[in-house]
């Protein structure tokens, strides 16, 4: 590091390569294992399934094991989603950093409410987050646009989707100045039937 000069390229490797299941259908998070010698429990086999929870989570506490837990849902059950960084990079990472997508593969978020074509969700935030205005909506909304509620409002950090367009209010139903737009949900299909208080599980699509 002494020696690297203004424009020198940097390469860092990890050792021992990371080595998490979480997001991956269950076929490759097998085809992992066995490459890693890791013999793993699965709560539920058949079907196209994607892992979305893993124990032990980490690395070297796997490879200490020996061995994981994984939990799966089908993949009909996960959501991709798609962020607008380019319009609303604050608020997209304080999204990834609650859902856990900024470190993982797959996402969560617990359904508070839903109404109509109206979906909330209720992501623990900290208190010393800060969500500033930023891509707010100034006509039109479209439909299936996903958006957090700002520090303007009082339920600053819902999250919120709406099906359909609308002229007043932004997705997580607030008056457009207390609405962040952060991206769109790609599969809003999969929102139907999903019951309040039950987690919804979210994968990133990049454009």
């Amino acid at each position: 590091m002494r020696f690297a000069a203004a424009g020198d390229v940097l390469c860092i490797g990890c050792e021992p390569a990371r080595l998490e299941f979480l997001g991956r259908s269950l076929a490759e998070a097998q085809a992992l294992a066995a490459e890693r010698g890791i013999a793993l429990a699965i709560d539920e086999e058949g079907g196209e399934r994607i892992v979305v929870g893993q124990d032990p989570p980490t690395t070297l506490e796997v490879l200490a094991a020996g061995a994981a837990t994984l939990t799966t849902v089908p993949f009909e059950e996960v959501i991709a989603i798609s962020l607008d960084d380019e319009h609303a990079p604050a608020t997209c990472g304080i999204f990834r950093e609650i859902t856990g997508l900024r470190r993982h593969s797959v996402g969560m978020l617990p359904l508070f409410f839903s109404f109509e074509d109206v979906y909330l969700f209720k992501p623990v935030i900290p208190t010393s987050t800060k969500i500033n205005l930023e891509n707010i909506p100034e006509a039109e909304v479209p439909p299936n646009m996903l958006a957090m509620t700002n520090d303007s409002r009082k339920g600053t950090g819902m999250v919120g989707v709406r099906k359909s367009a609308n002229l007043e209010f932004g997705p997580t139903s607030e008056p457009f100045s207390g609405t962040n737009i952060i991206g769109t949900v790609l599969e809003p299909e999969k929102l139907d039937g999903i019951g309040e208080g039950k987690v919804v599980f979210i994968r990133e699509v990049k454009p």
